[in-house]
C-alpha cells in the first residue's frame, strides 16, 4: 500500500516553495528534543526582515556619516563666525579705547582751555584796574606840574618885574651921584626880592622837570601795559574761538540751532558775571574789545549750560553689540536703539537731569525715565536693577542701573531712547555729535 505522505514529499516543490523550501530546525535540551518547522512564508519574512534591517543599518549609517559632516561644516562655519565676531569686537574695543584717550585729551584740553579763559579773565579786570589807577596818578600829576608851570611863569614874572624896577633904581642912584639912605635901603631889599624870586623861578623850573620826567615813564608804562592788554585780549579771543568751534559743530551735527539754545539757556537761567557796567563806563579805551569777549564767554558758559543737558554721550562705558537700531522694525517703529552685553552692565546717565520715572512699565520691564529740561526726555529699558528714585538729581555719567532682560525682551540688553516733545529721536545722531567733545 501506498504512502501518501511519501508521495507528497517526493513530489518536485512549486512557487515559493521552490526558492525556499520548508525547513525543520531541532534542538535537544534536559527536557528532550524539540523542533519547530519554518515554512516558505516564514522564511521569506524573515529574508526581508533581514534585508530590511540591513537596509536600515546602511541608511542610517549614511544618514549619521552626513549629519556629522553637516555638523563639522556648521562647526567650522560657527567658528569662523565666532573668530570674525571676536575679531571685529577686538577692533570696537581698539578702537573704543582710542576713541576714549582721544575724548580724554580732547577734555584735558577744554579743562586747560577754561583754565585759561578764567586766568586771563582775571589778569584782564586785574590790568584795568592798574590802569584806572595810573590814569589817576598820571591826571594827578598833570595837575601837579600845570600848578608848577603857573607857579614858574608868576615867579618869572616876578622876577622880571623886579630886575626892571632895581634897573630903574640903578639908573636914578647914577644920576644922583650916591643917592640917599632910604633909596639904598630900597635897592637892598629889591635885590634880594629879585634873588628870592630868581631862587623861587629856579625851584620850580626843577619841580617841572621832575614832574615831566615822571610823567613821561608813566606814560610809557601806560603804553607797554596797553600792549599787554592787547597781546591778552588776542590770546583771550582766539582761545574763545578754538573753544566755541567744537561746540558749534556738535551743535550743528545734532542738527541743533545754536540761537535757540542760547536764548532757552538765558531765559531759564539768571547767573550773571564778568565787569559790571561801573568798571566797565571806566575803561572807555578798550571797553568794546572787553564787551564783545565778555558776550562770548557768556555764550560759551551757555552753551557748555545747554549741552550739559542734552543726551550726546553713550550709556554704557564698557563694550556692547548694536542689536537693533532706530527705524522700522516688524511694521512698526522701533523708538530707540538696543545695545547688547552682559548682565548686570552698569548704565549711565547721559546728561543732566532729573529722574521722572523709576519702576516697571509694560513691554519695558524695569524702566527709568529722566528728564533734561527743553523737551529732552530719555528712556533706560530691560534694566535688572534700577539704581535712582524719582526726584533724585542727576550728573551726566551717573550710574543709573544695571543692564538686565526684563519686560518683552529676548536677551540681556539695555533699550535707550531720546524723546523730543514726545517724539522719539535717533540716539546714534547725538551720539555720533557728541564724540568729537565728550
Amino acid at each position: 500500500m501506498r504512502n501518501p505522505d511519501a508521495e507528497n514529499n517526493n513530489a518536485p516543490e512549486t512557487g515559493l516553495a521552490h526558492f525556499l523550501p520548508t525547513q525543520t530546525i531541532s534542538f535537544s535540551d534536559s527536557h528532550g528534543v524539540h523542533s519547530f518547522t519554518l515554512s516558505p512564508v516564514k522564511r521569506l519574512f524573515l529574508v526581508l526582515g533581514g534585508m530590511a534591517l540591513v537596509m536600515w543599518g546602511v541608511i542610517a549609517t549614511v544618514t549619521v556619516v552626513l549629519n556629522s559632516a553637516a555638523d563639522t561644516k556648521m562647526r567650522q562655519r560657527s567658528a569662523a563666525l565666532t573668530m570674525a565676531y571676536e575679531s571685529r569686537l577686538e577692533s570696537l574695543r581698539q578702537e573704543r579705547a582710542l576713541l576714549a584717550a582721544q575724548l580724554e585729551k580732547t577734555t584735558a584740553r577744554m579743562q586747560v582751555a577754561k583754565s585759561r579763559l578764567m586766568a586771563q579773565q582775571e589778569s584782564i579786570l586785574q590790568i584795568g584796574a592798574e590802569r584806572q589807577e595810573m590814569e589817576t596818578e598820571i591826571a594827578a600829576i598833570q595837575n601837579q606840574l600845570e600848578a608848577a608851570l603857573v607857579s614858574r611863569d608868576a615867579a618869572v614874572q616876578s622876577a622880571n618885574r623886579y630886575e626892571t624896577q632895581l634897573a630903574a633904581l640903578q639908573n636914578l642912584m647914577t644920576e644922583r651921584l650916591g643917592g640917599q639912605q632910604d633909596e639904598v635901603a630900597v635897592v637892598t631889599s629889591m635885590t634880594e626880592a629879585l634873588a628870592d624870586a630868581v631862587q623861587a623861578r629856579d625851584e620850580e623850573s626843577k619841580k617841572v622837570e621832575a614832574l615831566r620826567t615822571e610823567l613821561d615813564a608813566l606814560e610809557l608804562q601806560r603804553n607797554l601795559n596797553a600792549q599787554r592788554q592787547d597781546r591778552m585780549l588776542s590770546q583771550l579771543e582766539d582761545a574763545l574761538t578754538v573753544s566755541m568751534v567744537p561746540l558749534s559743530n556738535m551743535f550743528e551735527a545734532a542738527g541743533l540751532d545754536v540761537d535757540s539754545l542760547l536764548a532757552n539757556v538765558r531765559q531759564n537761567y539768571s547767573g550773571t558775571g564778568g565787569i559790571s557796567s561801573e568798571r566797565a563806563e571806566a575803561l572807555p579805551e578798550f571797553d568794546a574789545r572787553v564787551q564783545a569777549i565778555l558776550a562770548k564767554l557768556d555764550d560759551l558758559a551757555s552753551l557748555n549750560a545747554a549741552a550739559a543737558r542734552i543726551p550726546l554721550v553713550l550709556p554704557l562705558h564698557s563694550g556692547y553689540r548694536l542689536s537693533s537700531p532706530f527705524g522700522p522694525r516688524g511694521g512698526r517703529l522701533h523708538k530707540g536703539i538696543d545695545m547688547a552685553s552682559s548682565l548686570n552692565t552698569p548704565v549711565y546717565a547721559t546728561a543732566d537731569a532729573t529722574v521722572k520715572f523709576s519702576g516697571v512699565q509694560r513691554g519695558y520691564g524695569n524702566v527709568v525715565v529722566l528728564d533734561h529740561g527743553g523737551g529732552y526726555e530719555t528712556y533706560y529699558a530691560h534694566l535688572n536693577r534700577r539704581l535712582v528714585t524719582v526726584g533724585q538729581t542727576i550728573s551726566r555719567g551717573d550710574r543709573i542701573g544695571l543692564m538686565g532682560n526684563t519686560g518683552h525682551s529676548t536677551g540681556v540688553h539695555l533699550h535707550y531712547e531720546i524723546r523730543k516733545d514726545g517724539v522719539a529721536l535717533n540716539p546714534m545722531i547725538y551720539i555720533k555729535a557728541g564724540r568729537n567733545v565728550y
